[in-house]
């Protein structure tokens, strides 16, 4: 199944933020995929689940979300470091705005409604892919790295509360360490984490200096530079070693495609072809094993990271309907 609704679609440009994130990664993959198979609608926003305060207070500190739902503004504005250290404006243009900043926390948690629908959609049917979510760098006490809050353990921590406590894999593919996740699992032995990144770039380089966000996730896959070619048998070892295998979230950024714009991704460059090996491996590896499989979008910055979703669910959907 796959999950889209236009309401989920960030709009940055909208709020001045100048961040390439581009709206068309879903809406473009979704009105594609709808020349293929008219019979694809968006969900009703009707159907998603609330996220409560108590859902969110299952991940995040009380301070963090009393302060985060109580000046909106400045919650946004550090999640995106839309203040430089001199207090100037940067990534962010207020005269092309025409909502207040303050709307995208609501813009957040429906992008987390729509990760929770995916989880449950999964688990009924064994595999979903919900074009949102994947906010995988917000902590427990911060946002971080664009990531507002963390939908992907909010989702995971309310199906084991609402529907079963069931035992929940992340297996993250973005180019970036899933550091958030990392921090917020650490001692949950419910929910495990694999992430394949980039061996020395954000949020791991050097200069990032040392703070929660070198957490080790219960996985760990280096990909230093030039080792491409190494990368889908690494996967494959490290997908291997899981053993939370009720139902698996995959984090499946974009960004490690070589036409990717955010320079702190290029530590990892897949061609379009090994993007599509790279997404094909994990969700043959689940399906072989009867796993539910819930998918989210992650990170993917230009105008050709949609095609990156686009190949994968259009082969995903030739061989359901086969």
């Amino acid at each position: 199944m796959i999950i889209y609704n236009k309401d989920f679609d960030l709009s940055l440009n909208e709020y001045g933020i100048e961040v390439p994130i581009l709206d068309d990664r879903s809406r473009r993959c979704f009105e594609e995929l709808q020349k293929l198979d008219s019979s694809l609608s968006e969900i009703s926003l009707d159907e998603l689940d609330e996220i409560s305060k108590e859902d969110l207070l299952r991940v995040h500190t009380e301070e963090f979300i009393n302060e985060l739902l109580s000046n909106k503004e400045k919650k946004i504005t550090d999640c995106y470091e839309l203040v430089d250290e001199q207090g100037n404006y940067r990534r962010y243009n207020p005269e092309n705005a025409i909502h207040p900043l303050s709307l995208l926390v609501d813009k957040f948690l429906l992008q987390t409604q729509g990760t929770y629908f995916t989880l449950k959609k999964a688990f009924e049917t064994k595999f979903a892919f919900g074009l949102c979510g994947g906010m995988h760098h917000a902590m427990s006490d911060r946002s971080r790295g664009f990531c507002l809050i963390n939908d992907i353990v909010i989702s995971a921590r309310k199906f084991q509360h609402d529907i079963k406590p069931v035992n929940i894999s992340v297996v993250d593919i973005d180019a970036h360490k899933g550091c958030g996740t990392s921090e917020l699992t650490e001692h949950d032995q419910s929910i495990e984490t694999l992430s394949i990144h980039m061996k020395s770039g954000w949020p791991l380089s050097a200069d990032c200096g040392e703070g929660p966000w070198r957490i080790p996730s219960n996985i760990d896959i280096e990909i230093d530079t030039d080792e491409e070619d190494q990368y889908l048998l690494k996967l494959e070892e490290g997908l291997k070693k899981l053993t939370n295998l009720d139902l698996v979230i995959i984090v499946a950024g974009a960004d490690p495609y070589s036409e990717d714009v955010l320079e702190s991704a290029n530590g990892i460059q897949l061609s379009k072809e090994q993007m599509l090996e790279r997404d094909l491996l994990v969700y043959r590896f689940f399906k072989e094993r009867n796993i539910p499989q819930a998918w989210v979008m992650a990170g993917g910055y230009g105008p050709k990271t949609w095609e990156v979703y686009f190949q994968f669910l259009k082969l995903f959907h030739g061989e359901e309907h086969a």
